[in-house]
Formats: C-alpha cells, structure tokens, sequence
C-alpha cells in the first residue's frame, strides 16, 4: 500500500519596490498603473495594469512617495499630485508596523 503525501501549496511571491524584500503577495499592497495612465491602489490585486508591490509599512510608502522609485517601477513619464495624494491618504490608513 501507498501511502500518499500532500504537496505543500504554492504561495505565490512578490518583491516590495522599496525594501527590495520577497515575501506572500498577500502581505504586499499592490499600485497599478491604469490604461488612462493614472496610478490608483489595487485592493482585490486583480485590476488590469502594470503593478507594482509596497510593503504594508509605514516606512517604505514614505520612501515610495518621496523619491521616483514609483515612476521606475510602473514606467511613467510621472506621478500627478492628484495620485500622488490618494497615494498619500492611503497610507496613512496603514497599521504602523515593524520591519525586521
């Protein structure tokens, strides 16, 4: 008799733009750059676009938005100021957590 053994499920991985750190998709924010060529947070990690992962720390959203790795990473000429604040606001709304 066989005795059979269960695969252990794949968890897909995704690298944080800022902290260059690899970890559970599930634990990353995804931004999407639309087809309009707005920038706008992808809650459900399914919308259309080129997307981009944030850790969901304080410290690397205030490093996203404060330099151009945002622009790099979603090929964009820039990031409007009307973005750029939604960006802002959204990331006020994320737990202070502690990266190890």
């Amino acid at each position: 008799m066989t005795q059979t053994t269960k695969r252990p499920k794949h968890v897909p991985q995704r690298l944080c733009i800022c902290c260059r750190t690899n970890t559970a998709k599930r634990g990353l924010i995804r931004v999407v750059r639309t087809a309009e060529g707005r920038v706008v947070v992808d809650t459900t990690g399914k919308l259309n676009g080129r997307g981009a992962y944030i850790c969901a720390n304080q410290t690397c959203w205030q490093t996203v938005l404060e330099r151009n790795i945002l622009v790099n990473a979603l090929r964009l000429q820039s990031v409007t100021e009307e973005d750029r604040a939604i960006l802002k606001s959204f990331a006020r709304t994320i737990e202070v957590q502690d990266q190890d």
